[in-house]
């Protein structure tokens, strides 16, 4: 038996203990002999509470539940990881069973949605045309995207959510980019959100900011991504 399950101290009455059964023999052994699932909770995957069992299943369920006293707290977001111990109290050590779970502002789940995008730059090419550029990147996504819808305020500094300028296919983890028609405004607002194949978009609300540099074709003005 791992160390982590013995519960001598307690006889089997701590909060790992009673979920495990071990008041049945005082702490010192491994009660289980058909094995079981454990759940476990973190902020992130690097954060995963291994210390404290939330629930345990049998080792040939089909699903397992947080207990109703763990909050999931609005706008927040948990990992969840199951493992699975052997008749003897082994532990497995992996993270081969984890969901990531979203909570909305509201306070419901939230619905899957793919990663947002980051590294986004842009840069000033052909005269008054606009180039982007960004990665996608699919680890701990909750739903695979299949495209990049593209926005802009043409010009009028609010952004159009309703009509993309572009689709951008999906590809895999990799650069993407796209150029845009000529420009005639000082300042266009830009915005670049991925939708899965369930036609759900990310909420992603950054922007990306560029001014045209009419002097100097060609020059790169100042690019900023803000959330708001």
């Amino acid at each position: 038996m791992d160390a982590k399950f013995f519960d001598s101290l307690y006889e089997g009455d701590s909060p790992n203990g009673v979920r495990l059964g071990m008041g049945l023999t005082g702490g010192d052994f491994w009660p289980r002999i058909a094995g079981c699932q454990m759940l476990y909770r973190g902020p992130s995957m690097d954060l995963i509470d291994f210390a404290n069992i939330l629930a345990v299943a049998e080792v040939d369920a089909s699903g397992i539940s947080s207990p109703s006293y763990v909050p999931h707290n609005s706008g927040s977001i948990y990992f969840y990881v199951i493992r699975r111990a052997n008749y003897c109290g082994c532990e497995e050590h992996t993270l081969a069973a984890a969901v990531k779970v979203s909570i909305d502002s509201s306070g419901e789940l939230a619905e899957p949605q793919p990663n947002d995008i980051f590294e986004t730059r842009a840069e000033q090419v052909d005269g008054n045309k606009i180039w982007l550029v960004w990665y996608y990147c699919p680890i701990e996504q909750q739903s695979q995207p299949v495209c990049f819808n593209v926005y802009y305020d043409a010009g009028t500094g609010q952004i159009d959510y309703e009509n993309p300028i572009t689709t951008i296919s999906y590809a895999g983890r990799r650069f993407y980019s796209y150029l845009s028609n000529v420009l005639v405004a000082e300042k266009y607002l830009f915005a670049i959100r991925v939708e899965d194949a369930a036609e759900t978009e990310n909420a992603s609300l950054a922007r990306i900011e560029v001014h045209l540099d009419t002097t100097s074709p060609g020059a790169i003005n100042i690019l900023s991504a803000k959330a708001v």
